[in-house]
């Protein structure tokens, strides 16, 4: 080796091996050593420390060096994983001149490399490769397998979807969750319908990579959606409920309205939050109904429901369930206030200030704090900085830092020296919160 590649090398050495270098300071000395580092680096790429073939990898990448190409994919095929990733990465990052190769790799013996082929050419974008990527759909490993059909999904090439419906069908729960998610991203109506039967695999994890892809189509998906609120199977139903109401489309409205008589609770539930969701006043009565449920996860559903609402019409019915039995409905009924945040949700949080349940007081104090009015909210803040939760006492001071006030300060003082140290940087983080703030004398 020539005595200025051998000096080269030992810098690059040192430079990749001291763990406490940020990858700003590598860039920097790359920048400075420009083409001389691209042989040495190639030549670090078969170093004994798999570190440092990590890192020769990628500072090839960051240097978009395209003669490294044949070396990087030798290297997908690295004893290690941590090396594959990096160049699969640096692969991608040197783009389109990388594809041809790839795509050798794609179809090569090792299968490590034809896993990272697949993923780097579905991140590369190239939406010529979908065929190819398609034809190891049936590769016999299932990593290059679930790889393909991710990147098929990067590509959002249309061309895939019929041969990724064929992998959601598949028993294999991997692989069918793989393809639920890929064809969120290609988001066509195409598959629209079988993304709707997949709500019915055994598999939670499917059904849950298939409710995410319609929410993703959106709009387009709402009358097939709502054909299935009379499905047999209520967990379909149940699913149906929860992305109607995700989507938010008005027209969904009837068909949840009928679904919050649904024999199973749990369809309720969902239902009652998705017409919530819809936001429109008009839902309000039918909420309303729900709150004398026997059941109080409908209850709750109810309360959250109204609270998606969120304007002035939802306060009184609000107000009233913080009186319920079960706490997570009152913590809910609070959060709500706290989200429509007018002048006359502060009586009903200074009230919940003094409910039994401490996760109920926590969440009035925010409330407060975001209505964002001193009058009659102040004074109960204050008394609450005194309560026996942590949590509580946090939540007040972040409270006491975005209403301001001249007793503000002195309260916070004391709580920055609290025992409990997230405490003590709720007062420091107001305290921050009221510099620049006017102080209105009396309040």
């Amino acid at each position: 080796m020539a005595a200025g590649n051998k000096k080269v090398k030992q810098q690059l050495l040192e430079l990749l091996s001291a763990t406490s270098t940020s990858r700003e300071a590598i860039n920097e000395e790359l920048a400075k050593m420009g083409d001389k580092a691209v042989p040495v680096l190639l030549e670090l790429l078969e170093h004994k420390d798999y570190k440092i073939r990590m890192a020769a990898a990628q500072c090839l990448g960051e240097l978009r060096a395209e003669e490294a190409v044949p070396n990087l994919v030798t290297s997908l095929s690295d004893s290690s994983k941590n090396v594959q990733r990096c160049t699969a990465k640096a692969l991608t990052c040197i783009g389109q001149s990388a594809v041809e190769p790839l795509l050798d790799a794609l179809i090569g013996k090792d299968q490590s490399a034809r896993r990272w082929a697949a993923e780097a050419l579905g991140d590369i974008g190239d939406r010529s490769v979908a065929l190819d990527l398609v034809k190891r759909l049936n590769d016999q490993n299932i990593e290059v397998q679930r790889a393909a059909v991710t990147a098929l999904g990067e590509l959002n090439n249309k061309k895939a979807i019929e041969p990724l419906v064929d992998v959601l069908e598949m028993d294999n729960v991997e692989l069918a969750k793989a393809s639920a998610e890929a064809l969120g991203k290609i988001r066509s109506t195409i598959a629209i319908e079988p993304l709707i039967r997949a709500l019915s695999s055994p598999s939670v994890d499917v059904q849950r990579a298939a409710a995410n892809s319609l929410m993703a189509i959106g709009r387009a998906s709402v009358p097939h959606l709502l054909e299935q609120l009379v499905c047999p199977d209520y967990v379909v139903r149940r699913w149906v409920a929860e992305i109607l109401g995700e989507i938010g489309d008005e027209k969904a409205r009837d068909g949840l309205i009928i679904a919050l008589d649904d024999d199973n609770t749990r369809v309720v539930h969902y239902a009652a939050i998705a017409l919530g969701q819809i936001g429109k006043p008009s839902v309000v009565r039918y909420l309303v109904a729900l709150l004398d449920h026997p059941k109080k996860d409908i209850r709750c559903a109810a309360v959250e429901g109204l609270a998606h609402v969120g304007t002035y019409h939802v306060v009184e019915h609000l107000s009233h369930m913080l009186g319920d039995e079960d706490w997570v409905t009152r913590l809910t009924a609070a959060r709500g206030l706290g989200d429509v945040g007018s002048r006359t949700c502060i009586r009903p949080l200074v009230k919940a200030l003094k409910d039994e349940e401490w996760s109920v007081r926590k969440h009035a104090a925010e409330g407060l704090g975001k209505v964002g009015i001193r009058k009659g909210a102040l004074g109960p803040l204050i008394r609450a900085a005194s309560d026996t939760r942590p949590s509580v006492r946090r939540s007040v001071a972040l409270a006491l830092g975005q209403l301001g006030g001249a007793r503000a300060p002195k309260v916070l003082e004391k709580l920055s020296s609290d025992s409990d140290d997230k405490v003590k940087e709720a007062a420091e983080e107001a305290f921050a919160m009221l510099k620049g703030m006017p102080v209105a004398s009396g309040t």
